[in-house]
């Protein structure tokens, strides 16, 4: 079944459990940043492993961290939130989220200097410890597909044709989705291993499925936010989107990168919320175990391990 490096080294696909492919654990964000919103303070290692914890009491096993290298990845505090934890399966990446999140550094620095920074990351390790990075990231703005966003997305695709991992993007506000893939693709990443984070922003149909006729995973990450709309329009998408016959291109996440959704900082959902509330919703809702089976473990290994 292929493997994936995880904090602890190669995993076998057929180990990766119930993954949540898209979340946040430990992150040291830009101090800009925290000026213009402290609610993304989320720093501390023992409330993360507490949130892990009730994560994996739920029936969860793998966890993809998404803190970006210009969100402030913090790979020692990550480390410290997986021993913690140790039946947990933790996944972190490079890369960089989006174009609002980089410092000028990013935009002054050769590209083959970054692209090559990533992939030490990925070969390597990170930062010295010689934890491995599984995961390359890269995204857009708004409904913008610039020149920052086209260097960015050019790293993310360079790196991926050097290493083979696979490319998770950020989408900003579910937009540019499918420009990404084809940017990729015409940079010479199959769809196949591409998967668009939070499609789930943007509740359109049309555009999920012309997403998903490219071959490409389509991320949603929203479920308990119900700032980004109730959890009925995520819903009913995912039962279309299975009618259609796109069941097995879909994963889910929670995306908890501020504390105020965290229950240990006394926020919510709540890091176990996809398990323990919204999977119990898409059964009495009539999405079968089997199909709530692919999308949190079936299609996260074959997109992870590229099998």
């Amino acid at each position: 079944m292929g493997t994936i490096m995880t904090i602890r080294g190669e995993t076998e696909g057929e180990d990766l459990g119930i993954v949540d492919y898209h979340e946040h654990l430990c992150f040291d964000a830009p101090p800009w940043l925290l000026r213009e919103d402290p609610d993304f303070r989320l720093n501390d290692v023992e409330k993360s492993a507490q949130e892990l914890r009730s994560w994996v009491d739920a029936g969860g096993k793998t966890i993809i961290e998404m803190s970006a290298i210009d969100f402030g990845r913090n790979i020692h505090s990550t480390k410290q939130v997986a021993e913690l934890v140790p039946d947990a399966n933790v996944i972190v990446i490079t890369g960089f989220n989006k174009p609002y999140f980089c410092d000028q550094s990013v935009w002054q620095s050769n590209e083959s200097d970054l692209v090559h920074r990533c992939i030490q990351d990925i070969v390597e390790g990170i930062d010295g410890t010689g934890i491995k990075a599984g995961i390359m990231k890269g995204g857009t703005g708004y409904n913008t597909f610039n020149d920052y966003d086209q260097k960015l997305m050019r790293i993310a695709a360079k790196v991926q044709r050097e290493t083979n991992v696979p490319i998770i993007t950020h989408t900003e506000a579910g937009t540019m989705g499918f420009e990404q893939v084809e940017f990729l693709n015409d940079h010479g990443v199959e769809p196949h291993r591409v998967c668009l984070s939070h499609l789930d922003r943007n509740p359109d149909f049309w555009e999920h499925q012309r997403i998903a006729k490219t071959g490409a995973y389509l991320g949603y990450d929203c479920p308990g936010k119900s700032k980004y709309g109730p959890d009925e329009w995520r819903i009913d998408l995912l039962k279309r989107l299975i009618a259609a016959g796109f069941s097995q291109q879909i994963l889910l996440g929670n995306d908890l990168g501020r504390p105020s959704y965290w229950r240990s900082y006394g926020g919510g959902p709540g890091l176990d919320f996809i398990l323990t509330q919204f999977v119990p919703r898409l059964l009495s809702q009539g999405i079968e175990q089997h199909v709530i089976d692919e999308m949190l473990i079936n299609n996260p290994r074959r997109f992870l391990t590229g099998i």
